[in-house]
């Protein structure tokens, strides 16, 4: 009887502890301790865990490329490093501008590989260009902004463009692109002269910075705050940047003429490049290269008169920063699409705004898809000689997407009205000074 009524006592201890054993897992409480605590430090932390994990995934990416040896590397950039190595910076070596030769000449100091010192530089700005962007995008988005802030940081820093550009090319489109969105951010917040210093710092070191210049004069017309006098701030930063050079013994006016050169470097409507032209020539322009430059150029004229126009017309609200950062935007997808002699790099910094835009606008989204997609085709086609799709067709898609585009932005977009501004200042954005 009393074996019998232990082993009832014992059925009853088993059956308690076993429902408090699965009331305890129905509320997650069978972890051990120790990694409950490691759990919930996750959970605490998770943003900074995962810019970390980013920040070390990119890193390794980036490593994984190092030594790749792109055509443009092996044909001038190696020798251009060496003869900096030997000659200083006293005279012109190479196509690149005189900061860019400085930064090259103070690498060659330390005991670095040449293809490594070139694409550490470029390495070091994509983490600036993500780290800028992902701050953007916490300034300006709408509601859950630190998430939306850290998958813009990692969507650039891990961007197929990004990671070729430097890593595997070597190229620098990361440093002009840097401060050519600084340049745009200090533009919106009325910091006139600190945008035109930046300005001044990406036209320093690449040519292509002049894209920015049809958005300045359309802020300069709409928002007439600023004066064009101010404009000459860009030139003499780009000197200040050059001083050692010039010191070394440099002429001033070489910052002019290396520009000058380049834009002669290649005589062809277009180079590996998805713009308009590829729709009804070659690259040659059918033995009338002339004819088609300066066709193309008088179009592209025109077509940023047609915007400049409109904007002006109707008041393009640039105070809303959807507005502002979509018009700087079309003001380079023009340019790089019309223009003559682009190359598949010239619309690096659009293709960069786009991943950041895309987490304030959804409408933006299609736009970062595709101008990166259609990058990546012609990236494939240089580096790793593979045509996904051939010019013609990544035009007419790029062609409808400029359309799409340029339809959102100004027939759907600029209304103006007290309700847009109504609404920019319902979400915190002010204005410089106030």
């Amino acid at each position: 009887m009393n074996a019998k009524r232990i082993a009832n006592v014992r059925f009853a201890l088993f059956a308690k502890g076993y429902q408090d054993e699965k009331a305890e897992g129905a509320k997650g409480e069978k972890m051990f301790k120790a990694e409950k605590r490691v759990v919930e430090f996750i959970e605490k932390h998770v943003t900074v865990l995962f810019c970390l994990a980013v920040l070390v995934t990119g890193c390794l990416l980036r490593i994984v490329g190092f030594h790749y040896l792109s055509d443009d590397m092996r044909l001038y950039l190696l020798k251009w490093y060496g003869r900096i190595a030997e000659e200083g910076i006293s005279q012109q070596i190479g196509n690149y501008n005189i900061p860019y030769q400085i930064i090259i000449w103070i690498l060659t100091k330390f005991p670095l590989n040449p293809i490594h010192a070139y694409k550490v530089v470029s390495c070091a700005f994509d983490l600036g260009l993500a780290l800028l962007c992902g701050g953007l995008t916490y300034w300006f988005a709408r509601g859950r902004k630190e998430i939306k802030a850290v998958l813009a940081f990692a969507c650039v820093f891990c961007s197929p463009i990004v990671l070729l550009n430097s890593a595997v090319w070597g190229q620098c489109d990361s440093i002009y692109t840097f401060f050519g969105i600084l340049a745009f951010v200090l533009l919106y917040k009325e910091k006139y002269a600190l945008s035109m210093l930046a300005f001044g710092a990406a036209f320093a070191f690449k040519l292509q910075a002049v894209f920015f210049l049809p958005f300045f004069l359309i802020c300069y017309l709409c928002r007439k705050k600023f004066s064009i006098v101010q404009f000459l701030i860009v030139p003499a930063t780009a000197v200040f940047l050059s001083l050692p050079g010039l010191l070394a013994g440099r002429n001033v006016m070489e910052l002019i003429d290396i520009y000058k050169k380049q834009t002669n470097t290649y005589n062809r409507v277009y180079v590996n490049f998805p713009n308009i032209y590829t729709l009804i020539t070659t690259e040659k322009g059918h033995g009338d290269y002339e004819m088609f430059r300066k066709a193309a150029i008088l179009l592209t004229i025109l077509m940023l008169g047609i915007g400049v126009y409109i904007c002006v017309k109707k008041g393009a609200e640039l105070w809303n920063f959807k507005i502002f950062f979509a018009v700087a935007m079309w003001t380079l997808y023009t340019c790089s699409f019309f223009l003559p002699n682009m190359h598949e790099r010239y619309a690096y910094v659009l293709e960069v705004m786009a991943i950041f835009y895309a987490f304030l606008e959804p409408a933006g989204i299609v736009l970062a898809i595709g101008t990166n997609l259609l990058s990546i085709f012609t990236y494939g086609n240089y580096l790793f000689e593979y045509r996904a799709i051939s010019l013609p067709i990544s035009s007419l898609i790029s062609l409808i997407l400029y359309s799409g585009f340029t339809y959102w932005l100004f027939a759907r977009q600029m209304k103006g009205g007290a309700d847009a501004r109504g609404d920019a200042n319902e979400n915190g954005l002010k204005k410089a000074g106030s």
